[in-house]
């Protein structure tokens, strides 16, 4: 028996079944936070803002960039996604301040929070507790903290369908996002049965992400996504680090044409360890369809391999709630296939620690 259909044996080398039951609720989680969110309420001043800052790190930070490049062309004011400890100058009293921290503990979010209030920015927040929810509560500011009854893994990347739900559900509510409500529904109950698909009762022979995840063993990935799959494209590098303790990158379609192609003839141990990994869909615009052709083909001139990934979705929602789930069990498959826990983090633990030390 292929070890990823083992499912006795990948839970022992998970040490419990958090991670299994955390990936397989990622609809719940994306239904949860969506409609739990449109409960909050908003003074009118947050109905006027003229733009808006998202602040989040990791897997705070990934879900935004989702959100942001699924619904790009349906903003209505412009967003900016906020990965370091300084905002933007032009943050004021018209901007609306998204503070995004899972846990509540992001040292970079607590200070641009800081600087928020000075610029005297209107404020909210996702998150399921720690300080973030303490300095929320005690401003007295409208924000959502969510209870993560189905992310029992407790890593916020594992998690991520609360924040992805809470900032659609969000941003729609103050009327930044335009959507079709129908859709995103769809797009959950859709999400339910590719869960299905990826899981591990669902044989090798008939499994993408146990294909992809042996695939991509002792290799270097590079995810190659564009447009509206961008954002998950950030979340499966992102997974494939802290999940399977592996190496990864994304790199994004056109811009990728302009200068990786050159880089792939040296060093040639390159040629034993890089794969590419191409994300094709057909609701890609059509100038991007024909990159992908011409990018496969030169990858493959250099003698790299690929991997082609088809979507089942029907529509741009459908399609990346898909990429969502295949990056949360692919990563899972690959943790297996290294014999890494996936629900510890020792580095980024050790890194925080020697930061408070410093």
């Amino acid at each position: 028996m292929n070890i990823l259909d083992n499912k006795d044996q990948i839970i022992k080398f998970q040490g419990n079944k958090s991670v299994i039951e955390s990936i397989y609720s990622l609809d719940k989680q994306i239904k949860q936070s969506y409609h739990q969110v449109k409960e909050i309420r908003f003074s009118k001043e947050y109905f006027k803002i003229e733009n808006v800052v998202i602040g989040g790190m990791g897997g705070s930070r990934f879900p935004a960039l989702i959100v942001y490049h699924l619904f790009k062309d349906q903003l209505q004011k412009p967003i900016i996604i906020n990965d370091n400890y300084i905002l933007p100058g032009f943050v004021n009293k018209k901007t609306l301040f998204l503070a995004s921290s899972y846990s509540g503990t992001t040292e970079e979010v607590l200070i641009m929070l800081e600087e928020a209030k000075n610029k005297k920015a209107l404020i909210s927040g996702i998150t399921c507790g720690g300080e973030l929810a303490k300095k929320l509560n005690d401003l007295k500011l409208p924000f959502y903290q969510f209870n993560p009854e189905y992310n029992p893994s407790s890593q916020p990347r594992i998690g991520f369908g609360y924040a992805v739900g809470g900032l659609i559900g969000l941003l729609e509510t103050l009327g930044v996002l335009i959507i079709n409500k129908k859709e995103v529904e769809q797009a959950i109950n859709f999400l339910t049965k590719v869960i299905k698909k990826f899981s591990i009762e669902s044989y090798f022979e008939n499994n993408e992400a146990k294909k992809l995840a042996s695939f991509l063993f002792e290799n270097y990935p590079f995810y190659i996504v564009s447009e509206f799959l961008t954002g998950v494209g950030n979340a499966i590098a992102n997974q494939t680090n802290e999940t399977a303790k592996a190496i990864s990158d994304f790199r994004v379609i056109p811009e990728l044409n302009h200068h990786l192609m050159e880089g792939l003839k040296h060093p040639e141990i390159l040629k034993k360890l890089l794969v590419f990994v191409f994300f094709e869909s057909s609701l890609y615009s059509n100038p991007i369809q024909k990159r992908f052709l011409i990018t496969k083909e030169v990858v493959e001139k250099n003698n790299i391999k690929t991997f082609t990934y088809k979507f089942l979705g029907k529509n741009k929602i459908e399609q990346v709630f898909e990429l969502m789930a295949l990056g949360s069990f692919l990563s899972m498959y690959l943790s297996v296939l290294y014999k890494e826990n996936p629900a510890v983090i020792p580095y980024v633990d050790y890194f925080k620690k020697r930061l408070k030390e410093i």
